[in-house]
């Protein structure tokens, strides 16, 4: 397997995992009933409704939403705001960064993953 792939059984359990182990994080640090862990959670799907003003579908995405939906759902993200969790000793940042987290991991168990340029799924 390479790397962190939906493609492959294997690597979609492993997303699954990340993404409920992140969301359960993220409920510990900032509680179950934290907006900003189920903002963060919702957040990446924002290119979504960017996109949906001119397709009547999510498949394909148009063109002009594919780079931020694939930004959106990029691990980088969470990870930068979970890097800055620890030295600031943020609650805030780490709910958001396992909420974030969680929603890409439960996307690419689910099969998604980033876009093609032609805004396609892969």
């Amino acid at each position: 397997m390479n790397g962190w792939t939906w493609r492959h059984p294997t690597g979609r359990t492993l997303s699954a995992a990340v993404g409920v182990a992140a969301l359960c994080a993220g409920a510990r640090a900032g509680g179950s009933r934290s907006r900003l862990l189920w903002t963060c959670a919702l957040l990446p799907d924002a290119a979504l409704l960017y996109g949906i003003a001119s397709a009547p579908t999510f498949d394909p995405l148009p063109r002009y939403a594919v780079r931020p939906y694939n930004v959106l759902h990029s691990p980088g993200i969470p990870l930068v705001l979970l890097g800055a969790a620890r030295p600031l000793r943020s609650r805030e940042l780490c709910a958001a960064g396992c909420g974030w987290l969680a929603h890409i991991g439960v996307d690419r168990a689910w099969g998604y993953g980033p876009r093609t340029a032609d805004g396609s799924r892969r």
